[in-house]
């Protein structure tokens, strides 16, 4: 029972921080006239990070292991596209002054590191102690 409140507290605190840390905590560039490649990859963390939310929810609901250990995987795949999103596939600006370089690259990188190493270890744990009542 701990193990599953524990892990639901944390997908839900991450994806939240995912999805609100690049227009709170660590902002990205402000809207203007310009559009700018960092707008978008706070758009799609924004997704990102209400599918982990919402795997943190289905992970307090559900008590089967091998469910357990399959939404443990999807967030950690969900934690490696969040990493993706800045650093590969959309990035941030290219200016290194601009904020969203400063800090919402290295923001959403932590937390999404975080979060996949945390999902990782877990599925491992619930995978270990499938003999026994995990609940």
């Amino acid at each position: 029972m701990r193990n599953r409140i524990l892990s639901c507290a944390i997908f839900i605190a991450l994806g939240a921080l995912l999805a609100i840390g690049p227009y709170t905590i660590f902002p990205v560039c402000r809207e203007g006239m310009m559009a700018m490649k960092c707008q978008n990859t706070a758009r799609a963390e924004l997704v990102v990070g209400a599918l982990i939310a919402i795997t943190g929810v289905l992970a307090a609901l559900v008590k089967e292991w091998k469910i357990r250990v399959g939404i443990n995987i999807v967030a950690a795949t969900l934690g490696l596209l969040a990493f993706l999103l800045p650093n590969v596939l959309m990035g941030v600006c290219d200016n290194k002054h601009m904020t969203c370089r400063s800090l919402a690259l290295p923001g959403i990188s932590v937390v999404s590191i975080f979060l996949t190493a945390f999902a990782g270890v877990n599925a491992l744990y619930l995978r270990k102690t499938r003999n026994r009542e995990v609940t």
